[in-house]
C-alpha cells in the first residue's frame, strides 16, 4: 500500500537541483536483481506500479517523484548454521583423527555459511521514497535512519553526489514542542493529541510516557517544570492526518482519515496504475500541506 506510515525528511542544499533525468538514470542503472548464490542481501529499484516487464522504475507527477526500493535478505537461522558446522567439524576431526584448531573452525564456519546460502529462504523488504523537486526535499517511508541512509547511498552511487541532510531547525525541536505544550498554545491547523513522551534535559534515561492523556494537564506541566522536555508527541492535522512527531523531526505512525483514503475509491481493479497515481497526488499534496502547517507553527514558537 502506497500511503506512508513514517517519514524521514531530508533537505537538499539550496544550490543544488533534484533533476528528474539524473534520478531516472540512477534508478535505471540499479534495478533489483535477486541475490546470487554467494550473496546474503541485495537491494535495487522496482516499479512503483508493481510487477510488469514494461513498468517504469520512476513515477513523476507535477514535480513529485515516487520510487520504490526492494531488498532481499537471505535468512539462515543461527541454529541451522551451528548444526551444519558441528556436523562438518565432526567429519573433519574424524578424518584427521584430531581436534580442529580455532582458526580452522572459523574458516569452516565461513565455508558452511556459503554452502547453505543457496538453500536459504529469502525475506523481502519494500520501502517508498518520495522526491519533492519543488521544495527540494526527499521523504522516505521508514522509521530507521540507517535504512534511509542505505537507500540514499544507492542513489548517490549512481548520481555521484546528493547533498542531503536530515531536516532540522535552528532551535531544537524539543524546546519548541515543550513551549507549545507548556503555554497551551492552540493553532487551528494542527491540534495536540493525547500521547506524549518527556525526557529529562540532563538525565535522558529519565523518561515519562503518557497515552490517552490530556497533554495540557497539570500533571504534564509538573514534569516540564521539573526539567523534562517533550521528546515526542501526537499531533492531528486539520485535514485528518495524525502522527507522532519525534524530536529528530521524524514522523511515525502516520494515519490518514478515511475521508482522505476514500477519495479515490472509484477506480476499477484494472485501473490500478491510475489509482496509484491518484493516491500519490492525494497523499503528497496532503502531507506537503501538513508539513507546511507544522513548520509554520514551529517557526513561531
Amino acid at each position: 500500500m502506497l500511503w506512508f506510515k513514517n517519514a524521514i525528511i531530508y533537505q537538499l542544499n539550496k544550490d543544488n537541483l533534484l533533476d528528474k533525468q539524473a534520478i531516472e538514470q540512477a534508478v535505471n542503472a540499479c534495478p533489483f536483481i535477486p541475490c546470487s548464490n554467494i550473496e546474503s542481501t541485495r537491494s535495487g529499484w522496482v516499479s512503483p506500479y508493481g510487477e510488469g516487464e514494461n513498468n517504469p522504475l520512476l513515477v513523476e507527477i507535477d514535480g513529485q517523484i515516487l520510487l520504490r526500493l526492494k531488498k532481499e535478505i537471505k535468512i539462515l537461522p543461527a541454529s541451522v548454521i551451528k548444526q551444519a558446522l558441528n556436523d562438518k567439524a565432526a567429519q573433519q576431526e574424524q578424518s584427521l583423527n584430531r581436534k580442529l584448531k580455532k582458526s580452522e573452525k572459523l574458516a569452516l564456519k565461513d565455508e558452511v555459511y556459503i554452502d547453505l546460502l543457496p538453500r536459504a529462504f529469502s525475506k523481502y523488504q519494500f520501502v517508498w521514497l518520495w522526491i519533492d523537486t519543488k521544495q527540494k526535499q526527499v521523504i522516505i517511508d521508514s522509521s530507521s535512519f540507517k535504512q534511509a541512509e542505505d537507500i540514499l547511498a544507492l542513489l548517490r552511487k549512481e548520481m555521484g553526489s546528493l547533498a542531503l541532510i536530515p531536516y532540522s531547525t535552528e532551535i531544537p525541536l524539543e524546546k519548541s514542542l515543550t513551549t507549545w505544550v507548556k503555554q497551551s498554545l492552540h493553532f487551528p491547523s494542527i491540534l495536540l493529541g493525547d500521547e506524549i513522551e518527556l525526557k529529562d534535559a540532563i538525565e535522558e534515561n529519565i523518561i515519562v510516557k503518557c497515552k490517552n492523556q490530556d497533554v495540557e494537564s497539570q500533571e504534564i506541566f509538573v514534569h516540564i517544570d521539573s526539567g523534562k522536555q517533550v521528546s515526542k508527541i501526537k499531533l492531528i492535522d486539520e485535514s485528518g492526518v495524525s502522527f507522532i512527531l519525534n524530536r529528530d523531526w521524524t514522523l511515525k505512525r502516520i494515519k490518514f482519515d478515511n475521508v482522505i483514503l476514500d477519495k479515490n475509491e472509484e477506480f476499477l481493479p484494472e485501473e490500478k496504475n491510475l489509482k496509484l497515481e491518484a493516491d500519490f497526488i492525494l497523499m503528497s499534496n496532503t502531507l506537503l500541506k501538513t508539513l507546511e502547517n507544522l513548520k509554520n507553527i514551529i517557526n513561531k514558537l
